[in-house]
């Protein structure tokens, strides 16, 4: 059985329906079968839903409902909040991973009779970057998705106080990348192409190496990078990234060196950033009357255990 809704405003990483509307349904027969730690597994996960991330809408819960599932049958403890991340919503004590689910900015359409911009503002405030830097410090964990949503994301400020570059657009290699026109598509990330780097210390400690994956389903994000061994899942050389503006044409930088998602350790605590805000739902989209899994129950990858290993290693189970 499968749901049918009507997704008003698209905020994965999908830019050409991102003003209009596009039918989906939300897969409900994925079940991810994994080695669950949960009788031994007292960690607990907060997500925002706050900050005009994928869960400020109800609806936005029901997209995840696998990765959701798959957090509590691990034993996570699992809890929602809408409140300002404060250093006492923060407490290490009290929480050991933060999830931050597709970030957009807010952005203010500034007109005169000469010309029409946007200024992009963070949802976040200064007060609560602080918070969320002293948090993982200290000792806890910071799982954030970046929003494709070309000209500017809200977790910009986030990036810069953890020394992650940004690169916003659409991340595309010819060679590689999977596009129905346009710029936008996928990578088939896997140990072939390099795409994935299993010696990143999610793969290397893992308590269970069954749940490794072997491919990755990445759909088109923006890029950021950081240090060479923070490489979770990088894309090819020569990548180009794709900028729009507001004249109607796309600035081009090319690098060797972005990634799709990064991880490394701040502090006492861990931090993992993934571009691609779609890599863990439960999305069926129609698109030109063909249907594209996003993504977890995607059948070429192995999205979920991918998930697995990011929250154990986040959350120091593994």
């Amino acid at each position: 059985m499968k749901l049918l809704v009507t997704l008003i405003t698209i905020l994965f990483s999908y830019v050409t329906l991102a003003q209009g509307s596009v039918e989906a349904e939300i897969d409900t027969s994925y079940f991810y079968q994994f080695k669950s730690l949960k009788e031994k597994n007292n960690k607990k996960i907060l997500i925002d839903k706050g900050h005009n991330t994928i869960y400020s809408n109800e609806s936005g819960v029901i997209t995840a409902r696998e990765m959701f599932r798959i957090i509590e049958e691990d034993g996570y403890e699992l809890n929602f909040t809408d409140k300002k991340l404060t250093a006492e919503v923060l407490n290490p004590e009290k929480t050991d991973l933060l999830i931050l689910h597709g970030m957009p900015n807010n952005g203010i359409k500034l007109k005169n009779d000469l010309a029409t911009e946007t200024l992009y503002l963070s949802p976040m405030a200064n007060e609560e970057v602080e918070s969320i830097g002293k948090y993982v410090f200290n000792g806890g964990g910071l799982l954030l998705f970046l929003s494709h949503f070309p000209g500017g994301s809200g977790a910009l400020p986030l990036l810069e106080a953890f020394n992650v570059k940004f690169r916003d657009g659409y991340a595309n290699q010819h060679q590689f990348h999977t596009s129905k026109g346009g710029k936008c598509g996928h990578f088939l990330m896997n140990s072939k192409n390099r795409m994935v780097n299993f010696n990143h210390a999610i793969f290397q400690s893992t308590i269970d190496t069954s749940s490794i994956p072997t491919n990755i389903r990445f759909y088109c994000g923006a890029a950021v990078f950081r240090n060479p061994e923070d490489v979770i899942l990088g894309f090819p050389n020569n990548t180009i990234n794709y900028t729009p503006t507001n004249e109607n044409f796309d600035t081009e930088e090319m690098s060797s060196s972005y990634s799709g998602m990064i991880g490394f350790k701040f502090g006492l605590g861990r931090v993992i950033i993934c571009t691609d805000q779609g890599i863990f739902r439960s999305l069926d989209l129609f698109i030109d009357g063909e249907k594209i899994p996003v993504t977890i129950h995607d059948p070429n990858s192995e999205n979920a255990g991918l998930l697995l290993n990011t929250l154990r290693w986040l959350t120091k189970n593994q």
